[in-house]
Protein backbone atom coordinates (compact mmCIF):
# COMPACT_ATOMS: atom_id res chain seq x y z
CA UNK A 1 0.00 0.00 0.00
CA UNK A 2 1.64 3.50 -0.86
CA UNK A 3 0.43 6.93 0.03
CA UNK A 4 2.17 9.00 -2.00
CA UNK A 5 -1.30 10.74 -3.19
CA UNK A 6 -2.16 12.12 0.62
CA UNK A 7 1.56 13.81 1.00
CA UNK A 8 1.88 17.67 0.37
CA UNK A 9 3.66 18.64 -2.62
CA UNK A 10 5.59 21.01 -0.73
CA UNK A 11 6.72 18.21 1.46
CA UNK A 12 8.31 16.38 -1.15
CA UNK A 13 10.51 19.60 -1.97
CA UNK A 14 14.16 19.23 -0.45
CA UNK A 15 15.28 21.14 2.09
CA UNK A 16 16.57 24.45 1.72
CA UNK A 17 19.54 25.13 3.66
CA UNK A 18 19.21 28.41 5.57
CA UNK A 19 21.73 31.34 3.34
CA UNK A 20 24.74 32.69 5.11
CA UNK A 21 25.43 36.44 4.54
CA UNK A 22 28.99 36.82 5.61
CA UNK A 23 29.87 39.71 8.56
CA UNK A 24 32.99 42.27 8.28
CA UNK A 25 34.85 41.36 11.48
CA UNK A 26 37.27 42.68 13.72
CA UNK A 27 39.73 40.46 14.70
CA UNK A 28 43.42 40.47 17.03
CA UNK A 29 46.06 38.45 16.06
CA UNK A 30 49.03 37.09 18.20
CA UNK A 31 51.89 35.88 17.33
CA UNK A 32 53.31 33.20 19.98
CA UNK A 33 55.95 30.60 20.48
CA UNK A 34 55.67 28.20 23.08
CA UNK A 35 56.28 24.37 24.39
CA UNK A 36 54.12 21.73 22.80
CA UNK A 37 54.78 18.23 22.29
CA UNK A 38 57.28 16.48 24.89
CA UNK A 39 58.35 13.25 22.94
CA UNK A 40 60.53 10.47 23.20
CA UNK A 41 61.76 7.05 22.19
CA UNK A 42 64.30 4.10 23.25
CA UNK A 43 66.95 3.13 20.78
CA UNK A 44 69.18 0.12 21.62
CA UNK A 45 72.27 -1.10 19.57
CA UNK A 46 75.33 -3.32 20.06
CA UNK A 47 79.29 -2.66 19.53
CA UNK A 48 82.21 -4.57 19.40
CA UNK A 49 85.56 -2.58 21.62
CA UNK A 50 88.80 -3.75 20.99
CA UNK A 51 91.41 -3.09 23.98
CA UNK A 52 94.14 -0.59 22.80
CA UNK A 53 97.25 -2.59 22.05
CA UNK A 54 99.06 -0.51 24.70
CA UNK A 55 96.78 -2.03 27.32
CA UNK A 56 97.35 -4.89 29.42
CA UNK A 57 95.33 -8.29 28.50
CA UNK A 58 91.41 -8.13 30.56
CA UNK A 59 90.56 -10.04 32.80
CA UNK A 60 87.34 -9.07 34.10
CA UNK A 61 85.71 -5.70 33.46
CA UNK A 62 84.40 -4.34 37.28
CA UNK A 63 82.99 -1.30 35.61
CA UNK A 64 81.53 0.91 32.95
CA UNK A 65 79.78 3.83 32.72
CA UNK A 66 78.80 6.18 29.50
CA UNK A 67 77.24 9.40 28.12
CA UNK A 68 75.70 10.07 25.10
CA UNK A 69 75.52 13.42 23.21
CA UNK A 70 73.15 14.46 20.32
CA UNK A 71 74.53 16.95 17.70
CA UNK A 72 73.32 19.28 16.66
CA UNK A 73 70.98 19.42 19.77
CA UNK A 74 68.54 22.33 18.61
CA UNK A 75 66.73 21.12 15.00
CA UNK A 76 63.52 22.36 12.79
CA UNK A 77 60.90 20.14 12.84
CA UNK A 78 58.27 19.58 10.01
CA UNK A 79 54.88 17.45 10.65
CA UNK A 80 55.36 15.09 7.62
CA UNK A 81 54.17 11.48 7.55
CA UNK A 82 57.11 10.48 5.58
CA UNK A 83 59.88 12.91 7.44
CA UNK A 84 62.52 10.79 9.57
CA UNK A 85 64.94 12.70 12.29
CA UNK A 86 68.29 11.67 11.91
CA UNK A 87 69.80 12.01 15.33
CA UNK A 88 73.62 11.61 15.45
CA UNK A 89 76.62 11.48 18.10
CA UNK A 90 78.89 9.83 20.02
CA UNK A 91 78.87 7.70 23.30
CA UNK A 92 81.71 7.87 25.25
CA UNK A 93 82.07 5.12 27.18
CA UNK A 94 84.53 4.23 30.67
CA UNK A 95 85.23 0.59 31.34
CA UNK A 96 87.86 -0.25 34.06
CA UNK A 97 88.76 -3.64 34.10
CA UNK A 98 90.98 -6.01 36.03
CA UNK A 99 93.77 -7.19 33.98
CA UNK A 100 95.83 -10.66 33.64
CA UNK A 101 98.51 -10.67 36.16
CA UNK A 102 97.89 -10.83 40.19
CA UNK A 103 100.59 -8.14 40.46
CA UNK A 104 98.43 -5.41 37.80
CA UNK A 105 96.15 -2.85 39.50
CA UNK A 106 92.54 -2.26 37.53
CA UNK A 107 93.49 -0.47 34.14
CA UNK A 108 90.72 2.00 32.25
CA UNK A 109 90.12 2.63 28.71
CA UNK A 110 87.93 5.32 26.79
CA UNK A 111 85.91 4.66 24.08
CA UNK A 112 84.01 6.56 21.68
CA UNK A 113 81.25 4.83 19.90
CA UNK A 114 79.18 6.90 17.06
CA UNK A 115 75.62 6.26 16.26
CA UNK A 116 73.14 7.27 13.92
CA UNK A 117 69.40 7.01 14.12
CA UNK A 118 66.19 7.95 12.22
CA UNK A 119 63.59 8.89 14.60
CA UNK A 120 59.87 8.23 12.92
CA UNK A 121 58.86 11.45 15.20
CA UNK A 122 55.65 12.45 13.11
CA UNK A 123 55.11 16.09 15.23
CA UNK A 124 51.78 17.66 15.45
CA UNK A 125 52.63 21.03 14.62
CA UNK A 126 56.22 22.63 12.78
CA UNK A 127 58.60 24.08 15.40
CA UNK A 128 61.71 23.98 16.82
CA UNK A 129 62.31 20.94 18.59
CA UNK A 130 65.34 20.33 21.66
CA UNK A 131 67.43 17.33 21.54
CA UNK A 132 68.50 15.30 24.48
CA UNK A 133 69.81 11.49 25.19
CA UNK A 134 70.39 9.88 28.36
CA UNK A 135 71.65 6.30 28.46
CA UNK A 136 69.53 4.02 30.36
CA UNK A 137 71.81 1.26 30.91
CA UNK A 138 74.92 0.04 29.82
CA UNK A 139 75.16 -4.18 29.08
CA UNK A 140 78.78 -6.12 28.47
CA UNK A 141 79.98 -9.34 27.68
CA UNK A 142 83.59 -10.38 26.99
CA UNK A 143 84.61 -11.77 23.94
CA UNK A 144 88.24 -12.89 24.49
CA UNK A 145 91.10 -10.96 26.68
CA UNK A 146 91.41 -8.55 23.92
CA UNK A 147 87.56 -8.26 22.79
CA UNK A 148 84.36 -7.08 24.71
CA UNK A 149 80.84 -6.18 23.49
CA UNK A 150 79.06 -3.35 24.44
CA UNK A 151 74.87 -3.21 24.49
CA UNK A 152 73.87 0.05 25.04
CA UNK A 153 70.03 1.67 25.76
CA UNK A 154 69.75 5.02 24.19
CA UNK A 155 66.53 7.37 25.92
CA UNK A 156 65.95 10.28 23.32
CA UNK A 157 64.16 12.75 24.30
CA UNK A 158 62.36 16.20 22.44
CA UNK A 159 60.64 19.09 23.91
CA UNK A 160 59.04 20.95 20.77
CA UNK A 161 58.29 24.42 20.53
CA UNK A 162 55.51 25.75 17.85
CA UNK A 163 54.89 29.13 16.39
CA UNK A 164 51.17 29.75 15.80
CA UNK A 165 48.89 32.42 15.31
CA UNK A 166 46.01 33.15 17.45
CA UNK A 167 43.40 34.99 15.88
CA UNK A 168 40.68 36.66 17.95
CA UNK A 169 37.30 37.68 16.99
CA UNK A 170 36.88 41.29 18.37
CA UNK A 171 33.51 42.61 16.85
CA UNK A 172 31.11 43.16 13.64
CA UNK A 173 31.18 46.57 11.85
CA UNK A 174 28.70 48.52 11.91
CA UNK A 175 26.40 45.43 14.30
CA UNK A 176 26.07 45.39 17.57
CA UNK A 177 26.35 42.25 18.95
CA UNK A 178 25.59 40.97 22.43
CA UNK A 179 29.27 39.24 23.58
CA UNK A 180 30.43 36.63 26.44
CA UNK A 181 34.21 37.50 27.11
CA UNK A 182 36.44 36.11 29.07
CA UNK A 183 39.75 36.91 29.83
CA UNK A 184 42.52 33.97 29.70
CA UNK A 185 46.21 33.62 30.54
CA UNK A 186 48.76 32.86 27.54
CA UNK A 187 52.06 31.53 28.47
CA UNK A 188 54.81 32.71 25.85
CA UNK A 189 58.31 31.73 25.45
CA UNK A 190 59.50 35.83 24.19
CA UNK A 191 63.33 35.21 24.70
CA UNK A 192 66.23 32.71 24.24
CA UNK A 193 69.24 33.32 25.45
CA UNK A 194 72.67 31.32 24.77
CA UNK A 195 76.31 32.18 26.15
CA UNK A 196 79.19 30.57 27.56
CA UNK A 197 81.24 30.57 30.27
CA UNK A 198 85.08 29.17 30.59
CA UNK A 199 85.99 26.98 33.33
CA UNK A 200 89.87 26.80 34.28
CA UNK A 201 90.49 26.12 38.15
CA UNK A 202 92.70 23.89 39.96
CA UNK A 203 91.83 22.02 43.22
CA UNK A 204 93.65 19.76 45.89
CA UNK A 205 92.43 16.44 47.37
CA UNK A 206 93.47 15.75 51.14
CA UNK A 207 95.43 12.70 50.19
CA UNK A 208 98.54 14.30 50.81
CA UNK A 209 100.81 10.92 51.22
CA UNK A 210 100.16 9.72 47.75
CA UNK A 211 101.04 10.70 44.73
CA UNK A 212 98.53 10.26 41.80
CA UNK A 213 99.59 8.31 38.62
CA UNK A 214 96.42 8.69 36.40
CA UNK A 215 92.75 9.15 36.29
CA UNK A 216 90.42 6.15 35.61
CA UNK A 217 87.21 7.85 35.65
CA UNK A 218 85.49 11.36 35.70
CA UNK A 219 81.82 12.49 35.45
CA UNK A 220 80.34 15.93 35.79
CA UNK A 221 77.24 17.49 36.81
CA UNK A 222 76.06 21.26 36.32
CA UNK A 223 73.29 22.28 38.40
CA UNK A 224 72.10 26.09 39.51
CA UNK A 225 72.26 27.28 42.38
CA UNK A 226 70.52 30.98 42.46
CA UNK A 227 69.71 33.21 40.03
CA UNK A 228 68.80 37.20 39.68
CA UNK A 229 66.83 38.30 36.80
CA UNK A 230 66.19 42.04 36.09
CA UNK A 231 64.93 43.89 33.36
CA UNK A 232 68.95 43.98 31.78
CA UNK A 233 70.19 41.06 32.57
CA UNK A 234 70.19 37.83 33.79
CA UNK A 235 72.75 35.80 36.13
CA UNK A 236 72.59 32.61 37.28
CA UNK A 237 75.43 31.15 39.85
CA UNK A 238 75.62 27.18 39.92
CA UNK A 239 78.02 24.69 40.45
CA UNK A 240 79.83 21.95 38.11
CA UNK A 241 79.97 17.99 40.65
CA UNK A 242 83.26 16.45 39.79
CA UNK A 243 83.17 12.99 40.43
CA UNK A 244 86.54 11.79 39.95
CA UNK A 245 88.44 8.16 40.64
CA UNK A 246 92.07 7.88 40.31
CA UNK A 247 94.98 5.56 40.66
CA UNK A 248 97.79 6.60 42.99
CA UNK A 249 101.24 5.17 44.56
CA UNK A 250 102.31 5.88 48.30
CA UNK A 251 106.22 5.89 49.48
CA UNK A 252 106.49 2.07 49.08
CA UNK A 253 105.63 2.23 45.30
CA UNK A 254 102.04 0.22 46.00
CA UNK A 255 99.31 1.43 44.36
CA UNK A 256 95.85 2.25 44.88
CA UNK A 257 92.74 3.55 43.83
CA UNK A 258 91.37 7.03 45.31
CA UNK A 259 88.02 8.65 44.73
CA UNK A 260 87.44 12.55 44.66
CA UNK A 261 84.66 14.83 44.70
CA UNK A 262 84.91 18.68 44.05
CA UNK A 263 82.46 21.43 43.53
CA UNK A 264 83.50 23.84 41.17
CA UNK A 265 81.21 27.29 41.12
CA UNK A 266 80.92 29.52 38.31
CA UNK A 267 78.64 32.65 37.42
CA UNK A 268 77.26 33.35 34.24
CA UNK A 269 75.82 37.14 33.16
CA UNK A 270 73.39 37.17 30.30
CA UNK A 271 72.81 40.57 29.02
CA UNK A 272 69.18 41.55 27.71
CA UNK A 273 69.31 43.57 24.64
CA UNK A 274 67.28 47.29 24.94
CA UNK A 275 64.57 46.46 22.83
CA UNK A 276 64.16 43.20 24.95
CA UNK A 277 63.65 45.55 28.48
CA UNK A 278 61.16 46.45 30.01
CA UNK A 279 59.13 43.20 29.90
CA UNK A 280 57.60 41.31 33.56
CA UNK A 281 59.03 37.48 33.03
CA UNK A 282 56.94 35.03 34.61
CA UNK A 283 59.04 32.18 34.23
CA UNK A 284 62.71 31.45 33.99
CA UNK A 285 63.91 28.08 32.59
CA UNK A 286 67.99 27.82 32.61
CA UNK A 287 69.49 24.49 31.03
CA UNK A 288 73.24 23.81 31.10
CA UNK A 289 75.60 21.72 28.48
CA UNK A 290 79.50 20.73 29.40
CA UNK A 291 81.84 21.09 26.58
CA UNK A 292 84.75 19.61 26.37
CA UNK A 293 84.85 19.37 30.23
CA UNK A 294 87.87 17.22 31.00
CA UNK A 295 90.50 16.95 34.74
CA UNK A 296 93.71 16.47 34.49
CA UNK A 297 96.28 15.45 37.37
CA UNK A 298 98.63 18.77 37.76
CA UNK A 299 102.48 17.48 37.38
CA UNK A 300 104.48 18.78 39.73
CA UNK A 301 101.59 19.76 41.75
CA UNK A 302 101.49 17.55 45.08
CA UNK A 303 102.18 18.57 47.91
CA UNK A 304 101.85 18.51 51.76
CA UNK A 305 98.03 20.03 50.79
CA UNK A 306 97.51 17.46 49.05
CA UNK A 307 97.47 16.05 45.21
CA UNK A 308 96.65 18.77 42.37
CA UNK A 309 93.91 18.62 39.73
CA UNK A 310 93.20 21.28 36.86
CA UNK A 311 89.74 20.98 35.21
CA UNK A 312 88.74 23.25 32.02
CA UNK A 313 86.36 23.19 29.91
CA UNK A 314 83.21 25.11 29.12
CA UNK A 315 79.82 25.77 30.17
CA UNK A 316 76.83 26.67 27.30
CA UNK A 317 74.05 28.05 29.41
CA UNK A 318 70.81 28.03 27.74
CA UNK A 319 67.92 30.33 29.16
CA UNK A 320 64.32 30.78 28.51
CA UNK A 321 62.64 33.42 28.90
CA UNK A 322 58.65 33.47 29.66
CA UNK A 323 55.73 35.94 30.11
CA UNK A 324 52.31 35.96 30.47
CA UNK A 325 49.79 37.81 28.57
CA UNK A 326 46.34 38.41 29.68
CA UNK A 327 43.64 38.47 26.52
CA UNK A 328 40.26 39.12 26.66
CA UNK A 329 38.41 36.89 24.05
CA UNK A 330 35.18 36.41 22.88
CA UNK A 331 33.72 32.90 23.56
CA UNK A 332 29.80 33.08 22.62
CA UNK A 333 27.76 36.30 21.07
CA UNK A 334 24.37 36.69 19.53
CA UNK A 335 22.65 39.80 18.00
CA UNK A 336 19.42 41.23 19.41
CA UNK A 337 17.92 41.49 15.69
CA UNK A 338 19.06 38.76 13.37
CA UNK A 339 20.27 35.51 13.20
CA UNK A 340 23.72 35.09 13.73
CA UNK A 341 25.76 32.17 13.08
CA UNK A 342 30.01 30.76 13.63
CA UNK A 343 32.30 28.32 13.54
CA UNK A 344 34.59 27.66 16.69
CA UNK A 345 37.78 26.54 16.00
CA UNK A 346 39.57 24.40 18.99
CA UNK A 347 43.31 25.29 19.39
CA UNK A 348 44.98 23.16 22.14
CA UNK A 349 47.35 25.71 24.46
CA UNK A 350 49.66 24.75 27.26
CA UNK A 351 50.33 27.22 30.21
CA UNK A 352 52.94 27.27 32.61
CA UNK A 353 51.38 27.82 36.13
CA UNK A 354 54.39 27.25 38.48
CA UNK A 355 57.44 25.66 39.29
CA UNK A 356 59.68 24.34 42.29
CA UNK A 357 63.16 22.91 43.12
CA UNK A 358 64.07 20.35 45.77
CA UNK A 359 66.30 17.82 46.47
CA UNK A 360 65.97 14.13 47.45
CA UNK A 361 68.77 13.00 49.48
CA UNK A 362 69.07 8.82 50.08
CA UNK A 363 71.44 6.88 52.36
CA UNK A 364 70.80 2.74 51.96
CA UNK A 365 72.76 -0.09 53.12
CA UNK A 366 74.45 -2.29 50.98
CA UNK A 367 75.08 -5.76 51.99
CA UNK A 368 77.90 -7.27 49.95
CA UNK A 369 77.87 -11.24 48.73
CA UNK A 370 78.32 -13.69 51.21
CA UNK A 371 81.40 -14.89 51.82
CA UNK A 372 83.25 -11.56 50.95
CA UNK A 373 85.14 -8.88 53.34
CA UNK A 374 85.64 -5.50 52.63
CA UNK A 375 88.50 -3.78 53.65
CA UNK A 376 87.87 -0.02 52.12
CA UNK A 377 85.05 1.56 50.48
CA UNK A 378 86.52 3.16 47.07
CA UNK A 379 84.12 4.66 44.76
CA UNK A 380 80.37 4.78 43.73
CA UNK A 381 79.00 6.13 40.58
CA UNK A 382 74.83 6.42 40.62
CA UNK A 383 72.36 6.35 37.33
CA UNK A 384 68.88 7.36 37.37
CA UNK A 385 66.55 4.80 35.56
CA UNK A 386 63.30 5.95 36.92
CA UNK A 387 61.46 8.64 37.95
CA UNK A 388 57.89 9.32 38.21
CA UNK A 389 55.33 12.17 39.75
CA UNK A 390 51.71 11.72 40.76
CA UNK A 391 50.09 15.35 42.06
CA UNK A 392 47.77 16.73 44.46
CA UNK A 393 46.31 19.95 45.59
CA UNK A 394 49.68 22.10 46.61
CA UNK A 395 52.21 19.42 46.18
CA UNK A 396 53.44 17.44 43.59
CA UNK A 397 55.01 13.51 44.89
CA UNK A 398 58.12 12.29 42.97
CA UNK A 399 59.22 8.96 43.23
CA UNK A 400 62.19 6.68 41.08
CA UNK A 401 64.96 4.18 40.92
CA UNK A 402 68.65 4.64 41.13
CA UNK A 403 71.30 2.16 40.22
CA UNK A 404 73.98 2.36 41.92
CA UNK A 405 77.79 0.62 41.06
CA UNK A 406 79.84 0.33 44.30
CA UNK A 407 83.60 -0.04 43.50
CA UNK A 408 85.42 -2.11 46.92
CA UNK A 409 88.56 -3.25 47.83
CA UNK A 410 89.00 -6.70 49.77
CA UNK A 411 91.35 -7.63 52.01
CA UNK A 412 93.45 -9.27 49.74
CA UNK A 413 93.78 -6.12 47.71
CA UNK A 414 91.52 -7.11 44.50
CA UNK A 415 89.06 -4.72 43.62
CA UNK A 416 85.04 -5.89 43.41
CA UNK A 417 82.00 -4.17 42.36
CA UNK A 418 78.14 -4.41 43.74
CA UNK A 419 75.45 -3.09 42.07
CA UNK A 420 72.84 -1.87 44.23
CA UNK A 421 68.75 -0.83 43.11
CA UNK A 422 67.20 1.79 45.47
CA UNK A 423 64.44 3.75 45.61
CA UNK A 424 63.95 7.34 46.10
CA UNK A 425 61.13 9.42 47.01
CA UNK A 426 60.36 13.46 47.22
CA UNK A 427 57.97 16.13 47.14
CA UNK A 428 57.93 19.23 45.73
CA UNK A 429 55.46 22.23 47.08
CA UNK A 430 53.65 23.79 44.39
CA UNK A 431 50.81 26.50 45.04
CA UNK A 432 49.29 26.42 41.62
CA UNK A 433 48.99 22.91 40.99
CA UNK A 434 45.40 20.89 41.51
CA UNK A 435 44.75 17.26 42.63
CA UNK A 436 45.00 15.28 39.47
CA UNK A 437 47.04 18.06 37.51
CA UNK A 438 50.12 18.30 34.93
CA UNK A 439 53.09 18.41 35.92
CA UNK A 440 56.75 17.19 35.20
CA UNK A 441 60.10 16.69 36.39
CA UNK A 442 63.24 16.78 35.66
CA UNK A 443 65.78 15.00 37.35
CA UNK A 444 69.65 15.40 38.18
CA UNK A 445 72.29 13.45 39.73
CA UNK A 446 74.67 15.36 41.46
CA UNK A 447 76.70 13.24 43.58
CA UNK A 448 76.97 9.94 45.19
CA UNK A 449 79.59 8.20 47.20
CA UNK A 450 79.92 5.19 49.48
CA UNK A 451 81.48 4.57 53.03
CA UNK A 452 82.20 1.72 54.57
CA UNK A 453 80.22 -0.04 57.66
CA UNK A 454 81.60 -2.85 58.47
CA UNK A 455 83.47 -5.99 56.35
CA UNK A 456 80.54 -6.83 55.27
CA UNK A 457 78.08 -3.56 54.84
CA UNK A 458 79.04 -0.23 52.75
CA UNK A 459 77.09 2.56 53.13
CA UNK A 460 75.56 4.43 49.96
CA UNK A 461 75.03 8.05 49.78
CA UNK A 462 73.30 10.08 47.35
CA UNK A 463 71.72 13.24 46.48
CA UNK A 464 69.38 14.21 43.40
CA UNK A 465 68.58 17.48 42.32
CA UNK A 466 64.64 17.80 40.90
CA UNK A 467 63.31 20.58 38.87
CA UNK A 468 59.33 20.51 38.41
CA UNK A 469 56.82 22.41 37.17
CA UNK A 470 53.01 22.59 36.36
CA UNK A 471 51.28 23.31 33.51
CA UNK A 472 47.67 23.09 32.35
CA UNK A 473 46.15 22.45 28.67
CA UNK A 474 43.92 23.99 27.34
CA UNK A 475 41.41 24.10 24.55
CA UNK A 476 40.66 27.61 23.00
CA UNK A 477 37.48 27.89 20.76
CA UNK A 478 38.24 30.69 18.37
CA UNK A 479 35.30 32.47 17.06
CA UNK A 480 35.42 32.78 13.38
CA UNK A 481 33.89 32.82 10.05
CA UNK A 482 30.95 35.03 11.30
CA UNK A 483 27.62 35.99 9.69
CA UNK A 484 24.05 36.32 9.28
CA UNK A 485 21.57 33.66 8.15
CA UNK A 486 17.82 34.10 7.60
CA UNK A 487 15.79 33.98 10.34
CA UNK A 488 13.00 31.56 11.18
CA UNK A 489 9.91 31.71 11.58
CA UNK A 490 8.63 31.13 15.15
CA UNK A 491 6.13 32.73 16.98
CA UNK A 492 7.69 35.01 19.48
CA UNK A 493 5.71 36.51 22.71
CA UNK A 494 6.84 40.02 24.01
CA UNK A 495 6.48 38.78 27.85
CA UNK A 496 6.65 35.10 29.59
CA UNK A 497 7.88 33.39 32.54
CA UNK A 498 10.26 30.90 32.25
CA UNK A 499 11.90 28.39 34.65
CA UNK A 500 15.81 28.62 35.16
CA UNK A 501 17.00 25.03 34.49
CA UNK A 502 20.14 23.26 36.07
CA UNK A 503 23.06 24.20 34.41
CA UNK A 504 21.42 27.43 32.69
CA UNK A 505 23.00 30.76 33.17
CA UNK A 506 21.02 34.66 33.29
CA UNK A 507 23.39 34.61 29.61
CA UNK A 508 21.74 31.55 28.22
CA UNK A 509 18.24 32.78 28.72
CA UNK A 510 19.67 36.43 27.47
CA UNK A 511 20.07 34.83 24.07
CA UNK A 512 17.57 32.51 24.09
CA UNK A 513 14.78 35.23 24.10
CA UNK A 514 17.50 37.97 22.43
CA UNK A 515 17.95 40.48 25.60
CA UNK A 516 20.50 40.83 27.83
CA UNK A 517 21.49 40.08 31.18
CA UNK A 518 21.58 43.21 32.84
CA UNK A 519 17.64 44.10 31.27
CA UNK A 520 16.78 40.62 33.51
CA UNK A 521 17.83 41.40 36.09
CA UNK A 522 16.41 45.34 36.39
CA UNK A 523 12.94 43.50 35.90
CA UNK A 524 13.06 41.09 37.85
CA UNK A 525 15.45 43.06 40.72
CA UNK A 526 17.81 40.03 41.04
CA UNK A 527 20.76 41.35 43.52
CA UNK A 528 22.36 37.58 43.44
CA UNK A 529 22.30 34.89 41.02
CA UNK A 530 18.92 33.21 40.65
CA UNK A 531 18.76 29.31 41.57
CA UNK A 532 17.66 26.47 39.49
CA UNK A 533 14.09 26.06 39.58
CA UNK A 534 13.28 29.95 40.07
CA UNK A 535 10.85 31.59 37.96
CA UNK A 536 11.63 34.70 36.08
CA UNK A 537 9.84 37.27 33.77
CA UNK A 538 11.16 37.84 30.48
CA UNK A 539 9.79 40.77 28.62
CA UNK A 540 11.18 41.59 24.42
Amino acid sequence: MTYESSIPEYALQPARAPQMTPAEAVYHTERMIYPTEMKSVVYQFEEDILVPDTKADMREVLFMDAVCDVLPAEKKVIPKTDDLQNLHGVVTIQTIYRPEGESCGPVAITSKVPYQYQWDLKPGTEGEGIFSCQVKAVEHMMINERKFRVKLTLAFSVQLYSQKELIFFHELKDEPLEMKRKTIDLTCLSLVKKDETSIDEYFRTRESERKAESILKQSFAIAENYRQVTTEKVVINGFVFVNLLYAAKDDQGEETLCSHHQRIEFTQFIPIEKEQRGRKWSTVKPSFIGRNLLVVIDPGGESDDGIRFHIKGTIETRVELYETRKHDMVVDAYHREKQFCCKYQKVPFLHLSDGAMTEAAVREVVNLPDGSRAEEAVYCDSRLIDCQGSAEKGKYHIQGKVESVCLWKDHEGQYHTTKELTDFHASADMEHLEKDGKAACLPLMKNSFITLLNEKQLELNYVLMLSCESYTEEELLLLEEAGFTERINEKEYQMMIVTLKKGETLWDLAKRYRTTETRIREINRLEREPEPGQKLLMIK
